[in-house]
């Protein structure tokens, strides 16, 4: 009867609590955005243009500096002796990858080796790695070996986009490495948005004191990371017919005034 009662006085009447906590926190989320208005999409003419085929690390990172999202120095080697030119070219120590569309996952099949610091290390690492990979992946096309400056410091993000069948391409943000698959601490918004919204991207996960200099750490290049974001978004919503999806991870943030580097990048098309 009490319900009742408040029910035809126009209150909404929820007996669990855990739901009626959920159904205010969203209603205040939509209230939050409704409030905020419409955002002004950034144009995307000028960003470049993805075509259908299959793309390994270095064009797609190629492909995503163009978009506006940098990467490391790094080269392609395609024998011991180049791979041991670019590391002297780029400077020790370096990281060396397997380059192939048909590898995906690197590290599973001994195709990354990291902080090779002479020589004689790039030439076993580059024997070791073709090894290792045409054992596991007898048919896969090898493209070479990327030979990359080993960064340290800073923190590690992931950017990502996947293609919804209704709204488009969506832009993921989150902290990189194992945080993206322990903590799953990420976000995510409708490309494109422009620096504004992407900041608002990176101070709403719950690790963002880790990219705002917490318990002594130096204060991440934000600003960079929010116009990769942003870049990112552009990016893909120039693409939109053609791209399923984009994972780039990681993506290292380095200290205030330093930018962000593009460590790993995977783009699959429809």
């Amino acid at each position: 009867e009490r319900r009742r009662q408040f029910e035809e006085a126009g209150f909404l009447m929820l007996e669990d609590p855990s739901i009626a906590m959920n159904t205010i926190a969203a209603t205040l989320k939509i209230g939050r955005g409704m409030a905020k208005g419409p955002h002004k999409a950034p144009a995307v003419a000028d960003a470049p243009s993805v075509q259908r085929r299959a793309y390994n690390e270095i064009e797609a990172k190629a492909l995503l500096a163009k978009a506006g999202v940098p990467a490391a120095p790094e080269r392609l080697a395609t024998s011991a002796d180049d791979a041991v030119k670019a590391a002297s070219e780029i400077g020790y120590p370096v990281v060396m990858k397997i380059v192939s569309p048909d590898i995906v996952h690197k590290s599973e099949v001994g195709g990354v080796k990291l902080n090779l610091a002479s020589a004689d290390a790039v030439r076993t690492a580059y024997d070791q790695i073709l090894s290792s990979c045409t054992t596991a992946h007898p048919r896969a096309k090898i493209d070479g070996v990327l030979v990359g400056k080993m960064i340290s410091g800073g923190v590690e993000a992931i950017l990502g986009v996947q293609r919804d069948p209704v709204f488009g391409p969506v832009v993921m943000f989150g902290l990189g490495g194992i945080f993206t698959e322990i903590m799953k601490d990420v976000t995510f918004r409708l490309a494109p948005f422009g620096e504004a919204e992407a900041m608002e991207m990176i101070r709403s996960i719950k690790g963002f004191p880790l990219l705002d200099g917490a318990r002594g750490r130096a204060k991440c290049d934000q600003a960079a990371l929010a116009a990769a974001l942003s870049k990112l978004s552009i990016f893909a919503a120039a693409n939109r017919e053609v791209l399923a999806s984009i994972d780039i991870n990681p993506v290292l943030v380095l200290p205030e005034g330093q930018g962000v580097a593009a460590l790993d990048a995977v783009i699959l098309t429809v």
